[in-house]
């Protein structure tokens, strides 16, 4: 809800520009009034400021700029009384109207500790080539408030600038100022203020410089009145805006946080456009000491905006360079981390073939030949499982020694494969026996597999230092059925038929009886 100082700002201030506007009082009233209505807009400003920078939530900086403002707001207001009571002796001078000796200062002084508090700001920049981009930015802006001023305020004619002296150093002061918190805080994200405060402080400024204009060619005409109006209203605008922002900061004290400072400003491209529009109106204007005002701008602004340029090109040169550097370190990882992952993958594939498969013969074991045989029984599929027992195995180790055995062990594998298809498995899941797994299409013959892994296995086999040895195979077959409950049961069932060939004199093959 709007306070009632500023409701009374603007209910005043509305009803002193109507006051004026009517143009119905003496000169030396309109004098007098103006200059006591703008010491109490100062009175207001510098009580505003004062009760700003006790509010809780605020930075020690944005609390000493609210403090250095009440203290400007202070010594604006001892100009004040001094311009009352020069415009009370007498209100038709040009002093009266327009600004005496301590009026001027006290602006000067107040004015000039508002900018060195603003030049303390803390900008939170991260490097010096930011800090360097930033403040020719700045400059480039300040350059054209500078032509700008000078357009306003200074006349054509440099003898009148000594006749012009309290319009010349007090409106330009106050334009720049303005100008410089407006440029150096909203480019750097870091104002003290809200954005609606800067926007009616920016007003403020902006009609100041309006009636500055008006003074410029003096104040006959019947311009006295709208040149005081314009100065009252330009006024109340700036405590207008410090108690619109004290509202805003007692609602929502996160609003002074820093913003995100963008990559870029168009702030002083506009700066240049407009230094350029001013030199071409004083050229069609034929106003020579402007034209060389404005083209001296120009030329500066240019200058600063070309370093700008340079000091952006050698940063993107510099970050396309890191960039390029990252791009290869992020190859170089990205290779790496491939090569890992291969690596990873060849370990796990050969931990998990040694976790599966015989060391000696390169078979799979018991645990892969499970896993296999369960996977065919879920599936649904026709499955055989024949268990095969090498007979006369202990007689070779005792004869020709471990090592013989191990060789054998390894022809035998050879063969047991030789005698099956690639879809079938042959596994060795003891120490002389091994297990196959038929995955059998219609019309195979199991007698005929089981026959020819028999007689394969009873070949001699050449042994270590001469000689051969022989083995023979019992084998024991399992076909799964319907009620086959599982690939252990089904082992069982073939294990059981294995001992039966061996009871009945080994070298053979028998079924297990159908269940």
């Amino acid at each position: 809800m709007p306070s009632r100082l500023l409701l009374g700002l603007v209910a005043g201030t509305a009803a002193l520009v109507a006051f004026y506007a009517a143009d119905v009082a003496a000169p030396g009233v309109q004098v007098v009034v103006a200059w006591a209505a703008v010491a109490a807009i100062h009175v207001c400003l510098a009580w505003v400021a004062r009760s700003t920078a006790r509010m809780p939530g605020l930075t020690a900086p944005v609390r000493r700029f609210w403090h250095a403002v009440a203290a400007a707001g202070v010594v604006y207001l001892v100009g004040d009384i001094a311009q009352v009571i020069l415009a009370a002796r007498d209100p038709t001078s040009a002093a009266a109207v327009t600004g005496g000796t301590v009026q001027v200062v006290a602006l000067a002084l107040g004015s000039a500790g508002l900018m060195v508090t603003l030049l303390t700001v803390p900008l939170g920049f991260g490097s010096r080539r930011e800090r360097s981009r930033f403040w020719l930015d700045v400059a480039t802006v300040m350059v054209a408030a500078v032509v700008v001023g000078w357009y306003l305020v200074v006349p054509e004619r440099p003898a009148a600038l000594l006749d012009m002296a309290a319009p010349v150093l007090a409106g330009p002061v106050i334009i720049l100022l303005c100008v410089f918190v407006v440029a150096k805080l909203v480019m750097s994200g870091t104002a003290p203020f809200t954005r609606l405060c800067g926007l009616i402080g920016a007003g403020g400024a902006l009609l100041k410089s309006s009636a500055d204009a008006l003074g410029r060619g003096g104040l006959a005409d019947h311009r006295l009145h709208w040149f005081l109006a314009c100065t009252i209203a330009a006024h109340a605008l700036l405590a207008i805006a410090l108690q619109v922002n004290q509202i805003q900061l007692a609602g929502h004290p996160e609003m002074l946080r820093p913003r995100r400072r963008k990559p870029y400003s168009l702030l002083p491209y506009g700066a240049i456009a407009v230094t350029y529009l001013l030199l071409t109106v004083a050229v069609v204007r034929d106003q020579p000491v402007t034209v060389a005002v404005a083209l001296a701008g120009a030329a500066v602004s240019t200058v600063l905006v070309v370093l700008r340029q340079l000091t952006a090109f050698r940063d993107n040169a510099r970050l396309l360079d890191e960039l390029d550097s990252k791009v290869q370190q992020l190859h170089a990882t990205q290779e790496g981390l491939h090569a890992s992952l291969a690596e990873r993958d060849a370990l796990a594939a050969q931990l998990r073939h040694h976790a599966l498969h015989d060391s000696l013969t390169g078979l799979p074991n018991r645990v892969l030949y499970a896993e296999r045989l369960d996977a065919a029984l879920a599936a649904g599929r026709p499955a055989v499982a024949m268990l095969i027992d090498l007979d006369g195995f202990k007689q070779v180790n005792d004869q020709y020694g471990h090592a013989a055995g191990d060789d054998l062990l390894r022809r035998i594998a050879e063969r047991l494969q030789g005698c099956l298809r690639d879809t079938d498995t042959v596994a060795r899941i003891g120490g002389d026996e091994f297990a196959v797994l038929l995955l059998p299409e219609p019309g195979h013959d199991l007698h005929d597999v089981a026959a020819r892994i028999v007689r394969t296995v009873e070949a001699p086999v050449a042994v270590e230092g001469g000689g051969s040895a022989r083995v023979g195979a019992s084998v024991g077959v399992a076909v799964a059925t319907p009620l086959t409950v599982s690939g252990d049961a089904l082992l069982r069932e073939a294990d059981q038929a294995m001992y039966a060939v061996k009871r009945d004199g080994k070298s053979a093959y028998a079924l297990a009886p159908a269940r």
